[in-house]
């Protein structure tokens, strides 16, 4: 039986189809107008668009990426809606990375993409989050295409774990030692890639890697002391925690890197207040206990984390998503640097400390 295409998973309803789906589909050819991918994962984003890419088969030459915080609509509508004497006729796809505040910037004409585009030309927006309650969201469900890049449940992240490392590691996981990588590293979907690329040196001619072998590699100081620098900021143990991040940037941790452990981490104490603020307006408050659970923190980790929320505080805790995303962009563009990473990455240590 031969594998559906993304188009016809998505054809019964206009919503975004999760990455884990969409790379194990046959994107439909040709490429539609305008594409989303969106969502807290870079690493998903990025495989997402390579498999629109690789599934396109577009020359290498009329494939033009954009920097969302530079790069103007004119550049990009100007690449999408031009024709060369030398275009081959296959069609043209412009990518914008980074493109949070590119989409604010440039709403109304991007909805008018959406709606009067330039035939064989497609439009992949790379962001970090597309409300589905806007028009351009609906426009994109309607006209293009959307590809939700957000880590799942536990249970899908174990699954997709054991699928990723077979198909692009030659591992042959068990279902334990994929719980133990994803209680290791966490929902970060690049950081696991790193770790079975690593794993996989060790494998025999089969794949099998033996259990304690994966315990001894997964994971490492970094790793662990990366989940002790976000404890200590949650804390607010100051100190510690700069004494924490000098070891990890000292020994050539990535900041961006250390920055989506970190961001998968503290973001849940910011879901949580949401949640609790929402259901106020509701009259319909939930216990702190169960906004935690729903917010990703697992039932034996709640009441740590409960104290640690009232320490930070409803107003921090409420900045702390944008705050993430803000230093997230900072990361990838103003301070990208060495020094200014470090600098980026102490202020959000002592903004929640």
């Amino acid at each position: 039986m031969a594998a559906k295409t993304a188009s016809e998973k998505t054809a019964s309803k206009p919503t975004a189809i999760h990455a884990f789906d969409f790379m194990e589909s046959n994107p439909a050819t040709p490429m539609p107008p305008i594409i989303a991918c969106f969502g807290s994962d870079d690493f998903l984003r990025r495989m997402a668009i390579h498999h629109w890419i690789e599934s396109s088969k577009l020359d290498s030459e009329t494939i033009r990426a954009y920097d969302g915080d530079e790069d103007s609509w004119r550049d990009v509508h100007d690449e999408l809606a031009t024709r060369s004497l030398f275009d081959s006729g296959g069609g043209r796809l412009a990518i914008v990375r980074g493109a949070d505040k590119f989409v604010t910037k440039n709403r109304e004409a991007l909805e008018r993409w959406a709606e009067n585009f330039a035939p064989d030309s497609s439009l992949v927006l790379e962001l970090q989050t597309l409300a589905a309650n806007t028009k351009l969201y609906k426009l994109i469900a309607k006209n293009g295409f959307l590809v939700n890049c957000t880590p799942p449940d536990e249970k899908a992240m174990q699954k997709w774990i054991i699928g990723w490392a077979k198909s692009k590691h030659g591992l042959q996981l068990s279902p334990r030692q994929s719980s133990l990588i994803m209680e290791r590293i966490g929902a970060i979907c690049g950081l696991i890639d790193c770790e079975l690329a690593k794993l996989a040196l060790f494998a025999n001619s089969s794949g099998d890697v033996p259990d304690g072998r994966v315990a001894e590699l997964v994971g490492g100081w970094r790793t662990q002391t990366a989940w002790e620098l976000a404890d200590a900021i949650a804390d607010g143990r100051v100190a510690l925690a700069i004494e924490q991040l000098d070891k990890l940037l000292m020994a050539g941790q990535n900041a961006i890197g250390l920055m989506a452990q970190l961001s998968w981490s503290l973001r849940r104490f910011g879901l949580a207040a949401q949640l609790v603020e929402q259901s106020e307006r509701v009259d319909s408050r939930i216990p702190l206990s169960a906004a935690l659970e729903r917010a990703g923190f697992k039932p034996y980790e709640v009441a740590k984390a409960e104290s640690r929320l009232k320490r930070i505080g409803r107003p921090r805790a409420k900045a702390m998503l944008a705050g993430l995303v803000d230093l997230d962009l900072k990361l990838k563009g103003s301070h990208s640097s060495d020094p200014r990473a470090r600098l980026a990455l102490e202020a959000l240590i002592m903004k929640l400390g």
